[in-house]
């Protein structure tokens, strides 16, 4: 009985890397990714270098180094990624727009929401799960002073198959599109803003390409995948 059990929990973990080996992300330790983000002028803004420190079974521990434009490191943060069935479950703070927080400089941010999810089978026209968090900026001085947004992602839809090529190389990718509904609370007033944006994902590698767009559909920034490593 013992060594079925031992048989059967093999099996069952090798199901569960063999899922995630076909999944939009790298559940390999050790691998390193540079995503660096441009302004609509193709002028570069930032980076950040991801690390997978661990994967425990269907579980990715991602650190994130992030860097501004003078390639200063300004920040640093740890993520996960969950592998589920069919699925992939990504930090809602991964599908925040582009230059989004940017203009709140060293505020303390705090984010919280859904994981986004991503099935293993994209295709054309499929429909995916939206997902919706909550932004909170903390100024400094008097908690009044504070933002809150509540921001919802909705109408997410795979548009199509396609080849990208970035400075990490070449990748299979499909590019999934979707609108941004945020409110934004403030000193008692509320304003609410409507955006959208284009994410491209390569099977095994995660997210190739983003770009993001106002409310009247022009680019304000995008992001390229720039490095992609393994050990």
């Amino acid at each position: 009985m013992k060594k079925l059990i031992i048989l059967l929990l093999s099996i069952t973990s090798l199901t569960l890397f063999g899922q995630c080996d076909d999944s939009f992300f790298p559940f390999k330790q050790g691998v390193s990714f540079e995503q660096t983000s441009y302004d609509k002028k193709g002028k570069p803004q930032g980076k950040t270098i991801s690390t997978i420190l661990t994967v425990d079974e269907s579980t990715a521990t991602v650190k994130n180094l992030f860097f501004d434009k003078k390639d200063k490191e300004i920040a640093d943060g740890e993520y996960t990624i969950i592998c589920e069935g069919d699925i992939i479950k990504m930090d809602f703070n991964n599908f925040i727009p582009d230059g989004m927080l940017s203009q709140y400089g060293d505020a303390e941010v705090t984010v919280e929401g859904d994981f986004i999810t991503i099935p293993d089978n994209l295709e054309a026209g499929q429909n995916l799960q939206d997902g919706s968090g909550t932004i909170t900026i903390n100024m400094g001085g008097a908690a009044a002073m504070n933002i809150k947004m509540d921001m919802e992602i909705i109408d997410r839809k795979v548009e199509k198959a396609e080849t990208l090529t970035t400075p990490a190389g070449s990748f299979e990718t499909y590019k999934i599109t979707q609108k941004s509904i945020v409110t934004m609370k403030m000193m008692g007033m509320n304003k609410t803003t409507e955006s959208s944006s284009a994410s491209w994902f390569a099977k095994g590698v995660g997210m190739v390409k983003t770009e993001s767009f106002n409310q009247k559909g022009n680019l304000i920034g995008y992001t390229l995948l720039t490095s992609f490593t393994e050990n």
